[in-house]
Parts: structure tokens; sequence; C-alpha cells
């Protein structure tokens, strides 16, 4: 049974990411926050005792998790370039479908603009889910490396260039275009793109 006072936590969060996510952290007050929810002036301390900076480091942990969880489901075995090619758009398409999705949208916001804030714990939780994806990629490339013409030297760059075709549609149509979605059209051009590079490291 769910308890009153985790249903009270989840209003808090809720309200507290719509707001950072449309003022930033700093320009919002806990008074607002506790105005969003319905709760009196004070209150929020209840549930967070540490204030704003407690109730940023769950959001950003709970975007992290999420996030890390479709990265673990694209650990695919791949036998060849084909279904090498079909694990790098199935990564690509579950970040997107998190990114489409507003609470997910919302914390990948707050976590970027409010980057400079973060703890260094917070800062590992980005960088290990680059480091899953590539860990990822390193291990199926390593299982088609006799088709293709990339040396072991090489297989780290590599899997760098593919996390950068796959980050710079997604930070370009977020961050830049300020777009709530990856379109057809930005994922159409992913894919050829791709489709390109593998064509290139083929034997």
């Amino acid at each position: 049974m769910v308890k009153k006072s985790d249903i009270q936590k989840e209003k808090i969060l809720k309200a507290a990411q719509n707001l950072f996510a449309e003022k930033g952290f700093e320009a919002t007050t806990t008074r607002e926050i506790n105005r969003a929810v319905g709760i009196s002036d004070g209150s929020l301390y209840y549930y967070f005792p540490d204030g704003k900076k407690q109730i940023l480091n769950m959001i950003v942990k709970k975007g992290m998790i999420h996030r890390e969880q479709g990265v673990v489901r694209s650990a695919v075995e791949v036998h060849n370039l084909e279904e090498f090619e079909k694990q790098i758009m199935d990564m690509y398409d579950r970040i997107c479908e998190i990114f489409s999705d507003e609470e997910g949208y919302r914390s990948f916001m707050i976590t970027i603009r409010e980057r400079a804030i973060l703890s260094n714990e917070q800062s590992e939780w980005i960088s290990q889910v680059l480091t899953r994806i590539k860990m990822n990629l390193t291990a199926s490339v390593k299982s088609i490396q006799n088709q293709i013409r990339i040396s072991d030297e090489d297989v780290a760059s590599l899997t760098d260039i593919i996390v950068a075709i796959m980050q710079r549609s997604i930070y370009e149509e977020l961050l830049i275009k300020n777009k709530k979605s990856i379109g057809p059209e930005v994922r159409n051009r992913t894919v050829s793109q791709v489709r390109l590079f593998i064509r290139l490291i083929t034997k």
C-alpha cells in the first residue's frame, strides 16, 4: 500500500520539476512549489528537510535511472553488420522514446541546464549512461570485427563516432531548436548517417 507521505512527495517532485523546467532552479522558490502543490508554507521541509537541493537531486537521479534502464535494454548480441545497425537504431529509438515522454523531457532539460550546480555524484550518473552505451557498442564491434576495417586500437574511436551521431541529433533538436521530441525527418537523417558510416567501415 502506498503511503500518503509518498504520494505527497511525488506531488512535490512533480510540481518542482515543472517549475524548474520552466523557470530554472535558482529562480524557483520553495513558496512557489508549496503553492503549486497546495500545501502551507514550510510544509515542503517536512518531506524534504534539505529543501530545493534535495528535490533537484531526486529529480536528476530518477531521470538518470530511467534513461539508464533504456540503455540496458539495448545490450544485445550481434553477429553481423545488419544486426549491428539494428542495435544502434534500437538504442537511438529508445533514447528518443524517453525524451518524447513529458517527464523524461523535463528531467533531461533540468539535468542539462543545472549541470553547473550538480554534485560530483550526479555528474557521474550522466557519464555512466554514456559509458554504458559505449560498452554495449564496444562488445558488438568486437563480435563482428572480422567483418569491418577497424583495428583494436580504433574500436574506442568508432564507438565515440556512433555516440556523437546520436547525440548531435538529440541535442540539436532538444537544446538548440527547443523541440520536445525527435521528429521522423531527424530520425531518417540519423539512419542515413549510421548506414553511411557502417558502409565506410565494412570490409
